[in-house]
């Protein structure tokens, strides 16, 4: 949350000046995420500063150009809006949503994201091995979100949790039936296995470099961005959803964990009026969570 010192620095470092005083002014919600508008007087003029949800602080001048909290508004999210639209053509951006992925594996991704990190300061071959344990790490908590047990064939066990090959094949075969997706399938289950089988290697060889480290953090990081692709595919029960307040189809999951030490949730959040609930804690689906679908 924005605070009053959060908005007076902003100023201060961007505007070099004083802030004499900083109150909010207004408040928006009717494009989804919350925005709110201060009201800051320093000691060369007037401004609007615009903060919220997603969205970049950015302040305006107020007086001859813009005169209410709500003009404000409107431009800054208006600006936002075509900014986003051309981020959305840019390889680069796209790019980044290869690597970085979507909301979906958050947790997961953080977990990634440290392994990542160590290869800045590894150098010897226990840190290359601690890399390949982190990426296994890393499979195990996939392969405890991509296979629930409701979605297990009947007559079929669950593999254990630590079984991420046999998880990622049964969840490769759900996301992905039928005649048409067989070749799309069979890469899907060899980037997997691929990705456990070399992650094994670098935790239990001492004699591996840093080249083969960094291709065992890109392989896992490319295992995670096909699964939040397959399960976006398969979500075609998703696509006719509605939220039941606003009836907005813009809906998405996201995967959210709050503490270490706590499990992950699953909320389906609509980007339009800001509505979210509990779909799954921890991997297990909310029994009682049955949201109306649009005839």
């Amino acid at each position: 949350m924005t605070t009053h010192f959060d908005v007076k620095r902003y100023v201060e470092e961007d505007g070099q000046e004083k802030v004499l005083s900083a109150k909010p002014e207004q408040s928006f919600m009717d494009l989804g995420p919350k925005v709110k508008v201060w009201n800051v007087k320093t000691d060369k003029g007037a401004w609007w500063v615009v903060e919220g949800e997603g969205v970049p602080m950015n302040l305006y001048p107020q007086g001859a150009y813009y005169f209410s909290a709500d003009e404000a508004y409107s431009f800054h999210m208006g600006l936002m809006a075509r900014v986003m639209m051309r981020e959305e053509h840019d390889s680069e951006h796209v790019l980044r949503l290869v690597t970085l992925g979507q909301s979906r594996f958050i947790g997961i991704r953080r977990k990634l994201h440290v392994a990542s990190e160590a290869l800045a300061a590894a150098k010897e071959p226990e840190d290359f091995q601690a890399i390949g344990l982190a990426c296994r790490e890393v499979l195990i908590a996939l392969g405890g979100e991509v296979v629930l047990d409701s979605e297990i064939p009947p007559g079929t066990q669950l593999p254990k949790l630590a079984d991420f090959k046999n998880r990622a094949r049964l969840a490769v075969d759900r996301l992905l039936p039928g005649s048409g997706n067989s070749e799309l399938r069979a890469h899907a289950r060899k980037i997997s296995e691929a990705a456990w089988e070399f992650s094994a290697t670098l935790t239990h060889s001492p004699n591996r470099t840093i080249h083969e480290a960094f291709i065992c953090v890109s392989l896992v990081g490319a295992v995670l961005t096909l699964f939040e692709k397959l399960l976006e595919m398969g979500d075609i029960h998703f696509q006719d959803l509605s939220c039941p307040l606003c009836k907005s189809r813009q809906l998405e999951y996201i995967d959210r964990q709050v503490t270490e030490d706590k499990p992950s949730e699953i909320i389906l959040h609509c980007n339009y009026c800001g509505w979210e609930d509990l779909i799954a804690l921890g991997g297990e689906q909310h029994p009682d969570k049955v949201l109306e679908v649009e005839e």
